[in-house]
């Protein structure tokens, strides 16, 4: 299991920015969408892309040290060569504090280069040629919140997004690796099935776990919790989605 230092709590991690992400919205407690592509910021959402390299750097290497701080950046970020070839997801919700950044995910699509990292780390799991180069990656999911129920909302809500990207871009077979523990907790959110044994990854400095995620039954557990949200994502790409409302004194509601 991760070595998460109890004196960093998730209230700490998430970053805060000044956005008018919830300008036209702002009655909404959360925003959800796709953030970037291919390392590149959807127009509009450049600050928010750099917010959340924030959190991504105050998770992995603050609170869980699943990455070491010589890995990262001068600019200090743990950018790297999978955001290149990834779509970003993220969570955010309009909070007194100003705009807050609850949740990132990645989708990495494999391409005719380079393998995913799931082979690199796993190689046993797969026969050569196996993958093709739509075949994807989960990465780099963190959900944080100060309650654990808003935490798993946020939860679904990234794997409901990374769901309805699959199906807009017709992507194939879809993997993640994962720390052993969380493969029970996935369970309710996803249908998985393991493709190897747990195994020390040094990149992760821990032991983690294969996984390939069954897309269309994932789909269908995902309706099953809230109907329709698949679809609503589908539609509404590259745009946010908006859900839900704000808390009293939530920064954009004392704007308008």
């Amino acid at each position: 299991m991760s070595h998460i230092d109890r004196t960093v709590s998730n209230h700490d991690v998430i970053p805060a920015i000044h956005s008018e992400l919830f300008s036209e919205h702002p009655t909404a407690r959360l925003a959800s969408g796709l953030l970037a592509v291919n390392g590149v910021a959807v127009p509009g959402l450049e600050a928010e892309y750099a917010a959340h390299f924030e959190l991504r750097k105050k998770v992995y290497v603050d609170q869980t040290g699943q990455l070491d701080a010589s890995e990262l950046h001068d600019d200090g970020t743990d950018r790297d060569a999978d955001d290149a070839r990834s779509a970003t997801f993220a969570v955010f919700e309009n909070h007194a504090s100003g705009v807050r950044v609850l949740g990132v995910a990645r989708l990495i699509v494999r391409g005719d280069h380079d393998p995913l990292p799931v082979e690199e780390f796993c190689p046993d799991s797969f026969a050569p040629g196996e993958l093709t180069p739509r075949s994807v990656e989960v990465s780099r999911v963190i959900a944080r919140h100060e309650t654990a129920l808003v935490q798993d909302v946020v939860q679904w809500h990234l794997f409901t997004l990374m769901l309805a990207y699959i199906a807009n871009h017709e992507l194939e077979r879809t993997f993640a690796i994962i720390e052993p523990w969380f493969e029970r907790h996935l369970k309710s959110i996803i249908a998985i099935e393991r493709i190897g044994a747990p195994r020390y990854v040094e990149h992760y400095l821990d032991y983690n776990l294969p996984i390939e995620i069954d897309i269309p039954a994932s789909a269908a557990l995902a309706n099953t919790h809230n109907d329709g949200f698949i679809d609503r994502y589908r539609a509404a790409e590259p745009a946010l989605c908006y859900i839900g409302r704000a808390a009293k004194g939530a920064r954009a509601m004392q704007a308008a």
